[in-house]
């Protein structure tokens, strides 16, 4: 399973509980340091069930901070309506690597329960803290209060203080950013390492 989240639900079916374990999902490592710029970052699907227009509300109520919104939804259109946000398109490659890298934070607000989204994982290893929401996978791959923050899904008012506390808290963030360099994740080779010790058991 790739989360622990999955194997819980999986292991409610007696005939499977014995037979399950979990690996998070691989990355690559990356050497690319970032100079931070000031906005906040929101990348994927954006639509309802993924938390945009919950984002979309705390960027109103921050109207000094901007929002920056990549990928694809049916939420584009709200984004346009809210001053303080920006819809850059789809992105991909360095263009993305770079947008993520340079981002104070970023936020995966899902609505909807999650198993290991690459998002939270791509965030952290280019330096990036993480506000994410309590569902799913999501809070396996944060570290409380060393790379990011969890906060209730759909909390507006919630996200906000998150937001706040790391982004005006003298330090917070420059501690998040250098715990999120030296994150780890699996590799590649430590997955495989690992299917295969299990495929040998």
């Amino acid at each position: 399973c790739p989360s622990w989240f999955l194997k819980s639900m999986l292991d409610t079916q007696g005939r499977v509980k014995t037979k399950t374990t979990a690996i998070h999902n691989f990355v690559e490592p990356v050497s690319a340091v970032y100079d931070k710029e000031d906005y906040i970052l929101q990348f994927g699907h954006l639509s309802k069930d993924k938390g945009t227009i919950t984002v979309l509300e705390a960027a109103k109520r921050m109207p000094e901070k901007r929002f920056v919104f990549a990928g694809f939804g049916e939420a584009e259109e709200a984004i346009a309506q809210v001053p303080n946000a920006e819809y850059v398109g789809f992105k991909t490659g360095d263009e993305l690597k770079a947008l993520i890298g340079k981002a104070t934070c970023s936020v995966c607000s899902s609505e909807i329960f999650e198993n290991c989204p690459f998002s939270v994982i791509e965030s952290q290893i280019y330096g990036t803290p993480v506000i994410g929401s309590e569902l799913g996978g999501i809070p396996e791959l944060i570290r409380e209060n060393e790379t990011g923050m969890i906060f209730e899904a759909g909390n507006a008012d919630e996200l906000v203080k998150k937001l706040r506390f790391l982004l005006e808290t003298e330090g917070k963030l420059e501690e998040y950013t250098e715990n999120c360099r030296k994150a780890q994740f699996e590799t590649a080779e430590t997955y495989y390492e690992k299917i295969m010790q299990i495929y040998g058991e």
